[in-house]
């Protein structure tokens, strides 16, 4: 440490460090633009000017290192005579528009000119005119507001990873736009809303509503992946007008996905279930809260409990529930005397399901120096654990992809294409390689086994690494050898001293898992249920066509004369109404209390910002009523605080896992792996219209290569399960890989 002196004051720092990270830590206020802590120094702005003993002229504080026996000032009349300078230069061209501009009252440019701005301008000029870019569905642009900081296009190419936005002309011609005609793509985008710090770019579905003291502002936690990013939902009138990030260095630094940000939308669409609602003669009826639930536990005792057959009673949950949720309902079903319950309702097979436990957090991963990924397009389906490979790929980190597809990530990837059928066996060449070179013995499946040029080149870069990490993906999910790949990564990090992660299930998995909802060996899983003769079924935001692999087993099974079905659900549609007997309407996101688990295990709770609306309830709340209607002891909860509580005094069960390894089991000639696009992952996302218009939403095609066309007899245009065919060499033979934003059973997938 050294010794400084700023405005008089000693102040220790570290040798190199910026002044203006010394200033800010002291809490000494030095005015910028262009500077922000989580993006690299530009020094464009020149508005943290300030006075350096010995320097000829004032010196910028955010790229001037500190060195012993500096005296800085940045109140004197040096530095501000500079300041103000500045600032009389950026405001000659700024328009006179505040009153209209989304920015105010959150606008630094507008809080700096207070004390560094002058009452009357020299410039007689005429300002200059910009015109705005249609940069997308979510970013709205001003561009004649611009005062050229660079922020966004540093956030594009540090951050995002995509240097999208750039600087053209020189000058007062100099204009920061779009490279490309088709605007942002970025998943990441609106952090860009966030770090300009005039009106410049602000967020389209926000535009013209409200000004930003007009609304509280309540910590929240983002619910769609599993880094469970921190934010704040900002309300008006028992409404979620806008969602910003919140800062946690652990989990998403100052970050939000664009479908974190954006999702809020979808809390207004007219698909909003507002009412209990029972069907009467095939008809539906609204009714009373009082009414509905009578119905439902009516219903139940007549199918189940009359017969004293609760195992005629199947429970399924959506992973996006919350922790609370998913604890009342697995326990007034087991109280039930049922065991058929289940959350992972897009599996294909859950005889052999993956088990790989993650041993690294989220803020390590940007110190890897190697990073494996089996079956993950992580940019779309996990942003903010991709960010974080991003910074430590631009550390330096080697980063190598294993998949059926070659997919566009925002680093350089080196990427191992091979079929579905061939993911196994390329690991069981890497996991043999690493136990030769260790001197280790040789299993009896890996004897005849000789490893492939690329197993080989992937085993030596994890053996050449200090500090490897394995990711395993939700592409492998429904793999015929899930089990087997899980199993032979577990293997092969243990002998290459690397760690896993295990992002194969998302949302609130880890939270469905910690409650133990998922059937005991007594109990069906939700493939079992389908296939069994029910007589009830109870349903926790379930949406059949979107949720299961299986979709028309589930809807087969569902609408059934005999069966009865209780669906609680934020959103209804034609479909609900058709297997459901009675609806109960639950809150959404930011409606309702809970907890979210994400990938490092840590529990995070979070209030409800706004009352939901119509009668709907939380789900917590809906769910322990109905458990006293049932007359089952325990349920005496008067918050989800008291649910939460009960939780962390349950013990975690721990379950047997199949840890064979299997490299000869059959595989289907032509396998389909179908991905929803990453906006139709959950109901939330499903309805927001912004998130639905954008590039990423309207992601729908079914991507093959030639050799699978072929022997498909299809051509580019055409359609496979109802998504537009694409022929290309990047995708694998013997696979058909699906991004998809339309419903499951609108291509017949089973």
């Amino acid at each position: 440490m050294v010794e400084i002196e700023i405005d008089g004051q000693l102040v220790n720092a570290e040798p190199g460090e910026m002044l203006i990270a010394v200033t800010d830590r002291e809490g000494i206020t030095v005015p910028r633009f262009c500077y922000h802590k989580k993006l690299s120094i530009s020094a464009s702005c020149r508005m943290c000017l300030v006075d350096v003993e010995g320097a000829p002229k004032p010196q910028p504080a955010c790229s001037t290192p500190i060195a012993d026996g500096m005296k800085i000032h940045t109140q004197n009349e040096r530095a501000k005579a500079s300041q103000k300078a500045v600032m009389e230069f950026l405001l000659i061209n700024h328009p006179l528009d505040c009153p209209i501009c989304d920015q105010g009252g959150e606008c630094e440019l507008q809080d700096v000119a207070v004390e560094y701005g002058s009452d009357v301008s020299r410039f007689s000029e005429g300002k200059r005119l910009v015109a705005p870019s249609d940069i997308g569905p979510l970013i709205q642009t001003d561009m004649t507001r611009c005062i050229h900081c660079t922020r966004c296009v540093r956030f594009g190419s540090e951050i995002a990873g995509i240097m999208e936005m750039g600087g053209t002309g020189r000058g007062e011609d100099l204009k920061i736009e779009p490279f490309l005609a088709e605007g942002i793509t970025s998943e990441l985008s609106g952090n860009m809303i966030d770090v300009c710090p005039v009106g410049a770019l602000t967020s389209k579905p926000f535009r013209y509503e409200l000004r930003s003291w007009q609304m509280n502002a309540v910590e929240s936690i983002a619910r769609h992946d599993l880094t469970g990013s921190n934010l704040y939902a900002q309300t008006y009138k028992g409404k979620v007008k806008r969602v910003v990030s919140g800062d946690n260095d652990n989990i998403n630094e100052t970050w939000i996905s664009d479908r974190d940000r954006f999702s809020y939308e979808g809390l207004a669409h007219e698909d909003r279930l507002l009412y209990p609602q029972i069907k009467v003669e095939g008809q539906w009826k609204e009714v009373e809260w009082s009414v509905a639930l009578d119905y439902a536990v009516k219903g139940l005792k007549n199918n189940i409990l009359n017969s004293r057959n609760a195992q005629k009673l199947g429970g399924l949950a959506s992973a996006t529930a919350t922790t609370e949720e998913l604890y009342l309902m697995q326990k007034m079903l087991r109280e039930l005397g049922c065991e058929n319950l289940d959350y992972r309702l897009n599996v294909k097979n859950l005889d052999k399901t993956i088990h790989l436990p993650s041993n690294i957090k989220l803020a390590k991963l940007e110190q890897v120096d190697y990073a494996l990924v089996v079956g993950a397009n992580l940019r779309l389906e996990q942003p903010m654990i991709n960010h974080r490979l991003c910074k430590a790929q631009l550390a330096g980190a080697v980063m190598n992809a294993l998949s059926v597809k070659e997919f566009d990530f925002n680093y350089p990837v080196g990427n191992t294409i091979v079929s579905p059928n061939q993911i196994a066996s390329t690991l069981a060449g890497v996991l043999k390689h690493v136990l030769e070179a260790k001197n280790q013995e040789i299993p009896e499946y890996l004897s005849t086994l000789t490893p492939s040029s690329e197993a080989t080149d992937l085993a030596n870069a994890l053996l050449n690494s200090e500090q490897a990490v394995i990711i395993l993906g939700e592409h492998v999910l429904n793999n015929t050898q899930a089990n087997s790949i899980a199993n032979l990564i577990t293997e092969i990090a243990k002998h290459s001293n690397s760690k896993t992660l295990n992002v194969s299930a998302t949302a609130n998995a880890l939270g469905a898992q910690r409650v133990s909802f998922t059937p005991n060996s007594t109990g069906m899983n939700v493939n079992d249920m389908l296939n069994a003769e029910m007589s009830a079924f109870l349903l926790l935001d379930v949406i059949p066509e979107y949720d299961f692999h299986h979709v028309d087993s589930a809807l087969a099974a569902l609408s059934k004369e005999d069966v009865f079905v209780v669906s609680l659900n934020s959103f209804g549609n034609e479909l609900v109404s058709q297997y459901a007997d009675v609806i109960l309407p639950m809150a959404a996101m930011y409606e309702t209390s809970g907890t979210h688990i994400n990938i490092d295990h840590k529990l995070q709770s979070f209030s409800a910002a706004v009352s939901a609306p119509g009668e709907a309830k939380p789900a917590w709340k809906i769910l322990k009523v109905l458990a006293d209607l049932l007359e089952l002891p325990g349920f005496h909860y008067e918050s989800s605080a008291q649910v939460l509580s009960e939780v962390a005094h349950q013990s975690e069960v721990d379950h047997e896992y199949d840890s064979s390894i299997n490299l000869d089991e059959a595989t289907p000639a032509i396998e389909t792996i179908w991905m929803h696009s990453p906006y139709q992952t959950d109901e939330l996302l499903r309805h927001a219209s912004s998130l639905q218009a954008s590039k990423i939403g309207q992601m729908n095609a079914a991507s093959m290569s030639q050799a699978t066309a072929d022997v498909l007899s299809l051509k580019s245009g055409d359609r496979y399960l109802g998504v537009p065919v694409d022929i290309t060499d990047t995708t694998a033979d013997q696979c058909v890989f699906v991004s998809s934003n339309q419903a499951t059973n609108m291509g017949g997938l089973s």
